[in-house]
């Protein structure tokens, strides 16, 4: 009895896990460049039950003591992409992260491509980390004299320098290697080993939209709800029934 305890409280633990991700899911519904997340479960070890009161143990069959979450994994599928026709928006196609130097000096990578200029005509994402280009085979910040960002489809830059005035030609992209997996750090950065990119395309005047949908993040949300409300009950139920074995064993 008491094992019904363990199982009931693993699978509120486990269902406590989907409803944050599903939340901040929902959190990031309009975050440009978002990436769902969703949790993965997986059982605990099947135990085979055996009955002991005879010569020869007598198999009943396995007995699965609950679940846990195995992993919280991230859909790469592409987000919407919204005409913005501002020139300072970018939008990626393709298995593309931009790179990115965060104000503590590391590299990390994005899909949000809303950009802006600093007072030194620095480019920065809006959480103010400087966005990345190539010059001369370096990682290099990007600095835009004349103020306009002009960018090709396939990441060429025209205009753009480093902080010593060399010329950046194109914009910093990695790809994620299939089956790796990569870190979120918050403000849409990921942390991980980078690969090459490859079938990309960066259209200029467009953001990429969050591949949350909401509909389907409610529904989910109302069934883990549920499962987490059906687990309780068990916890009461067992509490209860286990208190008024120790009425009997009291009498």
């Amino acid at each position: 009895m008491v094992r019904s305890l363990y199982t009931a409280a693993a699978g509120m633990m486990a269902q406590q896990v989907r409803v944050d991700t599903i939340a901040n899911n929902l959190a990031n519904v309009d975050t440009p460049g978002y990436r769902r997340d969703e949790a993965a479960f997986r059982s605990f070890p099947e135990m085979m039950l055996s009955r002991l009161d005879r010569p020869i143990p007598v198999p009943i069959g396995p007995l699965v003591t609950g679940t846990i979450i195995d992993e919280v994994r991230t859909s790469e599928r592409q987000g919407p992409l919204k005409e913005t026709r501002n020139s300072f928006d970018l939008a990626l196609q393709g298995n593309a992260y931009f790179a990115v130097r965060t104000t503590g000096g590391d590299v990390r990578y994005t899909r949000q491509g809303s950009f802006i200029l600093d007072g030194n005509g620095g480019l920065r994402t809006t959480t103010g980390h400087a966005v990345l280009g190539i010059a001369g085979g370096r990682l290099e910040e990007i600095y835009l004299p004349g103020g306009n960002l002009d960018v090709r489809s396939d990441g060429a830059l025209t205009g753009a320098v480093n902080a010593q005035g060399e010329v950046v030609e194109r914009i910093a992209l990695v790809g994620k290697p299939l089956g790796q997996v990569w870190r979120k750090e918050g403000d849409s950065l990921y942390r991980g080993a980078a690969g090459q990119v490859q079938n990309f395309e960066v259209r200029q005047g467009y953001l990429e939209g969050s591949n949350v949908n909401p509909l389907s993040e409610m529904v989910a949300m109302m069934s883990a709800v549920r499962t987490y409300e059906a687990s309780q009950r068990v916890i009461q139920a067992t509490d209860s029934t286990l208190e008024k074995a120790n009425e009997i064993g009291r009498i």
